[in-house]
């Protein structure tokens, strides 16, 4: 039987964190020539396999020490401990404008690049009109590529790391840098990578391409394997170990906030929570029952207010304003303390943090007694759904009646 197309065996890579660095000729004296520093372990003890024809996908936070490992099977970085065995011809797409000579035109690098792979030069001239059409360069093939885009960098590196006939291709985030329709044409590239038998490695953030494109997954935590095995329960693993995480964060983050300002007229909001199926936290699913108390007070009975909760994603985008029914409590007379509650049976909103603006105002002069922009936050986790976007909006297909299935003979 053939071996693995990539066996790593206990690898670490370390580096140095320098503290501080001889500046002087008596710095270079007192120090004996060493700066002070200490080493840090990117990565440490990773040992796996991954066989010919395979899709292995690198997840973890960042700082975990994907690229680094990435950069050590290529070849790029020399390992301090173990060994990395590579059977076949491996192309990187590790970080924009890497492999290129920046003084060289685009067409010289093509040709570079090829024969840093032992390829012949006839071979890159038949495909070099493929590799240009694909990075869709024409008209600045002859520039010289230091005067390239980002984005014409990662359509270059790209174009020629699948087009020169590696037998395994490693790639970094870094095709994130382009556009839509660029990534699109990258993933279908791959797709027929993978349908050609050749092997794949490459780190994404992007949970969903991982889980579509890989075979299996490694989950790199501090420089560590967490988890390595089939696609889905690794990432339902690190999944459940971010939102454990951002939860504490959020919960942090809440209690370190000063108190809430009052308003006007003494009436303010002394508390907002979120509520999910099992009670307080700060990370929900889509789908789950959800809801936003708010406690107020005032001076007196509160008399014709309105409530009001806007949601806001991390980009700053309002996806959803709330206020009360004016008809409702246009004559009501609230107690001078209580709690209001904007409940949801199920959490419309789709994977993404969101942060809440909280008001309360009085009907008759539409005045603010208080306005409290973004000033809690709550993450949502949308598990495997089809949609794509920022909420769900109560969608429902209605589909002609549809005739049974042929039987089959």
């Amino acid at each position: 039987m053939a071996g693995p197309a990539v066996r790593v065996t206990g690898l670490g890579k370390r580096f140095r964190l320098y503290h501080q660095r001889n500046q002087t000729l008596k710095q270079v004296l007192v120090h004996r020539g060493r700066g002070r520093y200490e080493d840090f372990w990117a990565v440490r003890d990773a040992s796996f396999e991954v066989p010919v024809g395979a899709t292995l996908g690198i997840i973890g936070e960042n700082g975990s020490g994907k690229s680094t490992l990435l950069r050590c099977i290529a070849g790029i970085l020399v390992a301090d401990q173990g060994s990395v065995h590579v059977d076949g011809r491996l192309a990187a797409l590790l970080e924009v404008g890497a492999g290129f000579h920046p003084e060289y035109s685009g067409r010289e690098n093509i040709y570079l690049n090829g024969a840093l792979l032992g390829l012949p030069r006839r071979y890159i001239r038949r495909v070099f009109d493929d590799i240009v059409g694909f990075a869709e360069l024409d008209r600045f093939i002859d520039n010289p590529v230091k005067t390239y885009s980002s984005g014409m960098y990662v359509r270059l590196g790209f174009s020629i790391a699948v087009h020169l006939d590696p037998d395994i291709l490693v790639v970094d985030e870094v095709l994130a840098v382009g556009d839509a329709a660029f990534q699109r044409r990258c993933m279908d590239r791959i797709s027929q990578f993978r349908s050609e038998g050749r092997t794949l490695i490459f780190v994404s953030h992007g949970l969903e391409s991982v889980r579509e494109t890989c075979d299996t997954a490694i989950w790199l935590d501090g420089g560590r394997m967490r988890e390595m095995g089939a696609v889905e329960p690794v990432l339902g693993q690190y999944v459940a170990e971010v939102n454990a995480r951002e939860a504490i964060r959020l919960e942090l983050e809440t209690r370190a906030r000063p108190p809430l300002p009052g308003g006007r007229a003494g009436v303010g909001v002394t508390g907002i929570r979120f509520i999910g199926p099992d009670g307080p936290a700060t990370v929900f699913r889509t789908g789950d029952p959800f809801a936003v108390e708010i406690s107020y007070e005032s001076p007196q009975p509160l008399t014709g207010p309105r409530f009001f909760v806007g949601f806001v994603r991390e980009d700053g985008v309002t996806v959803l304003t709330v206020p009360t029914d004016d008809s409702e409590l246009e004559e009501a007379v609230l107690p001078a303390r209580g709690v209001v509650r904007l409940a949801m049976p199920a959490l419309p909103l789709l994977d993404g943090l969101f942060q809440v603006t909280v008001g309360i105002a009085e009907i008759r002069t539409e005045e603010w007694y208080t306005l409290l922009d973004r000033v809690y936050a709550f993450r949502v986790v949308t598990d495997q759904r089809p949609e794509r976007g920022v909420a769900l909006l109560g969608q429902r297909w209605e589909l002609p009646e549809l005739a049974p299935a042929p039987v089959r003979a």
